[in-house]
């Protein structure tokens, strides 16, 4: 009897557990949840923005590497194109290890209404003796706090670069190829 009176009690006492902890989960969850609507952020979060674009540049060249369209579709929100950019150059043989960055930067100077915000990057990589410039765009969410994934990629010859005085920002004409959408802030 002494036993099954035992037996009762462990789960009783585990029942009251899981409802304590049940409560406390429903109670954290909404707390936060309340915060974040009542957040009211001002600024981007450009440190955040940076984090998102190394990632995705980094997965992106990756991709390019492999020389797999289906791996840089994967990485991309509108992957429209991207077997035009695998087949620009052969990939495979680029120093992607050697690639240099001219630095992370936005065409927005504040998020759009749902608080969306682009960043881009682009590099210089070397493909034996010819030289291209590669311009990753990511798109960030929460001013800046959250990835949202690769928006758009282009590929350029280096000569094309210089001929347009470095300006050149992913956009397609005739000696260029982009992938996905660039997105413009409202």
């Amino acid at each position: 009897m002494k036993k099954k009176s035992n037996q009762i009690l462990l789960v009783a006492l585990l029942l009251i557990a899981l409802v304590f902890a049940m409560i406390t989960i429903g109670v954290a969850k909404s707390t936060y949840n309340k915060k974040v609507a009542a957040e009211k952020i001002t600024e981007p979060d450009f440190y955040s923005m940076q984090e998102a674009s190394a990632e995705n540049s980094s997965a992106v060249l990756k991709a390019l590497k492999s020389g797999s369209a289906e791996k840089l579709k994967k990485l991309m929100i509108d992957p429209d194109g991207a077997e035009n950019v695998i087949g620009y150059a052969d990939w495979k043989s680029a120093d992607i290890e050697n690639a240099v960055s001219l630095g992370a930067g936005s065409f927005s100077t504040v998020p759009d209404k749902k608080g969306r915000i682009d960043i881009n990057e682009r590099f210089f990589v070397s493909v034996g003796e010819q030289k291209y410039v590669i311009y990753i765009e990511t798109i960030t969410s929460r001013h800046g706090m959250i990835n949202d994934g690769v928006s758009a990629i282009g590929a350029t010859t280096y000569e094309h670069f210089n001929e347009l005085n470095y300006s050149w920002n992913g956009e397609k004409d005739d000696n260029s190829v982009t992938a996905g959408k660039a997105f413009v802030a409202e």
